[in-house]
């Protein structure tokens, strides 16, 4: 996608809930393609190029045209409802005509469609349209059961390709990184690619993997990827590692940096024959604006559709005042990356998710201040464990806790039914996420009796 139409687009989407939408989609590709032999690279580049003058000629200034795998997409700027879909109709009834007399494209036709969709469905379109693996294999069929094989192709073909250059230096002597998302092998054109203007500095020492506990099954069975920075004696996690900067851009740049991490740290566990599922975080500021979102999913589209179900996506910082349809179109937006949306909330003893009704969280949960994470047990933090497992059910969730300071407060937590623990005071943080592996609940007891190596460590508030 071109720097100008990424501009087009962010200002068609700004500020709408919903947007007019137009759709144009090829059939009868495949027969072209094996007719075609060596020429098809050149055939559907010229069917692509030709088909979109068409169409484009047939558009007011202000419509947006992309194109997408099998086809292409518009955005109607000011038409809509039955008004849109006659001039959709039009357009493709003119578009199969003008195919009749090619002889290149004699066989191909068009089907079209046009409707209202949220501005969420419609970036999620436009992310898995343009992620698949080549424009000229979709096809208007279900597409068929992933098997194994299947998914250790598409992480085969998964590149990555990282540049780092010396340069300024950042705080704490961190080089200026330049790093290119993943891309599916076989090609995924006009994939969306993170702006230039986006490469930061680098506020944190490394990018770790935090082992998470799982209660129930006494495992550690993924990990939280998180930036780290030594401060002192101590370490800080997360946006604490901007030490106080919370500008929207310092936040994406971090966020970035950490969804590539977290795909680097998978692909070196399966290049070694293992698997591993990791968490991935993201602050809410970074996903609360249409443009920016768009931004972060170029980079969560890179993994193939078979992997994703290793990857879960936790939202940061999820303020208290968020609109409740916005939060919605957020959370909706984020399922087609992962296998579960996680919600951290800043910690309370008197939690209320009602909010997040219909926004499809799987997990809810919070880090313990530093205060309260080494305090003994008490009446109020228990009956907030309570609250909080009792309201995530109540949303079909589970809860988590991070940065438990002591045995008797994580066994006071897992009696209220918290199911996942996460933190230093856990389980050591890792270089490298690892495969799942058993832990219990004596092992973590003993690590919190010994004396702790970095007192004050904290997390994301």
């Amino acid at each position: 996608m071109s720097p100008d139409l990424k501009q087009k687009l962010k200002k068609a989407l700004a500020g709408k809930a919903a947007v007019e939408m137009g759709q144009f989609q090829f059939v009868n590709l495949d027969e072209i393609r094996s007719q075609a032999g060596d020429e098809w690279p050149e055939i559907r580049d010229k069917t692509y190029e030709v088909s979109g003058h068409f169409i484009e000629k047939r558009l007011a200034d202000d419509d947006v045209l992309i194109r997408c795998q099998g086809g292409f997409l518009i955005i109607f700027s000011q038409m809509g409802g039955v008004e849109a879909e006659a001039h959709v109709e039009e357009i493709n009834d003119e578009l199969n005509e003008f195919f009749l007399g090619k002889d290149w494209l004699e066989k191909l036709r068009s089907e079209a469609e046009a409707r209202r969709v949220p501005t969420d469905e419609f970036l999620s379109i436009v992310a898995r349209t343009q992620a698949e693996d080549s424009v000229e294999t979709r096809q208007a069929r279900p597409e068929p059961e992933q098997t194994k094989e299947a998914a250790e192709e598409a992480a085969a073909g998964w590149e990555k390709k990282t540049e780092t250059t010396d340069g300024p230096k950042g705080p704490k002597g961190g080089r200026w990184e330049k790093t290119t998302h993943a891309k599916a092998r076989s090609g995924d054109e006009g994939a969306l690619d993170w702006p230039e203007e986006a490469y930061e500095a680098k506020a944190w020492d490394d990018i770790i993997f935090q082992p998470v506990w799982d209660s129930r099954n006494n495992a550690v069975l993924h990990h939280v990827c998180q930036a780290r920075r030594s401060v002192g004696d101590r370490h800080v996690y997360g946006r604490d590692t901007l030490m106080g900067i919370d500008e929207a851009e310092a936040l994406r740049g971090l966020d970035r940096e950490v969804a590539l991490a977290a795909q680097r740290g998978f692909q070196t566990v399966f290049a070694q024959g293992g698997k591993c599922a990791i968490t991935i975080p993201v602050h809410y500021e970074t996903l609360s604006a249409v443009s920016h979102r768009m931004e972060y999913f170029s980079i969560l589209q890179a993994v193939p559709k078979p992997i994703r179900k290793y990857f879960q996506i936790r939202v940061d910082s999820v303020p208290s005042g968020a609109p409740v349809t916005q939060m919605q179109e957020v959370f909706r937006s984020m399922r087609h990356f992962g296998s579960d949306i996680l919600a951290e909330i800043g910690y309370t003893t008197k939690w209320d998710l009602t909010r997040f009704e219909g926004c499809g969280i799987s997990v809810f949960g919070s880090a313990l201040p530093q205060t309260a994470s080494l305090r003994e047990p008490d009446d109020d933090a228990v009956m907030g464990f309570m609250q909080l497992v009792t309201q995530a059910r109540a949303l079909q969730g589970e809860a988590f806790l991070n940065n438990l300071g002591n045995p008797e407060l994580l066994n006071a937590a897992i009696s209220a039914g918290i199911r996942l623990f996460s933190g230093p005071t856990i389980a050591a943080d890792e270089d490298e996420p690892q495969p799942a592996r058993a832990l219990d609940f004596a092992g973590i007891a003993n690590r919190l009796h010994k004396p702790d190596p970095d007192p004050d460590i904290r997390v994301i508030d």
